[in-house]
């Protein structure tokens, strides 16, 4: 016998779905259409093929951008935490592997004209991220959501 959620309890997975998605429409909105200063960064990481850098200098903006919109609609929610998660530890792989190497270079997280170093605070801000995505992930539903596999459906 499954235990009923109390209604209240799916607000806070509601919160951080939106939460989630807000970060990643906010870290999209100055990549967007500045693929060539993207590039830059992305290359600078040194943890892509040179081939693939501009493709990914397109594709990233755009991914997070719609994957944050999913988030906050609430449309195919689970999916686009997957993908959400999925961005986090491609992140901070990234990130760890520069530290590690000693590789000194703008962030380029929120802003492409960001000044801001990486740190090991970076590594750490996107492993909360990523503990954001993966508790909303273990809900059985959220409010204000349509995901096909919400626990609601499958009556």
């Amino acid at each position: 016998m499954k235990k009923k959620l109390h209604p209240s309890h799916l607000w806070i997975p509601t919160l951080l779905r939106i939460i989630c998605g807000l970060i990643l429409v906010y870290a999209s909105l100055d990549k967007i259409g500045h693929a060539a200063t993207l590039m830059h960064i992305i290359e600078a990481y040194q943890v892509l093929p040179v081939a693939l850098v501009p493709l990914a200098a397109v594709i990233i903006p755009w991914l997070e951008f719609f994957t944050g919109l999913l988030l906050c609609l609430g449309v195919y929610w689970r999916g686009a935490l997957l993908i959400f998660c999925t961005l986090m530890i491609v992140y901070i792989f990234a990130l760890a592997s520069d530290l590690i190497r000693g590789i000194e270079l703008n962030c380029g997280c929120f802003s492409i004209r960001s000044t801001d170093m990486i740190s090991w605070w970076t590594v750490l801000r996107d492993l909360g991220f990523l503990g954001l995505g993966l508790f909303t992930l273990k809900s059985p539903k959220t409010y204000l959501s349509f995901d096909p596999s919400d626990s609601s459906s499958k009556s």
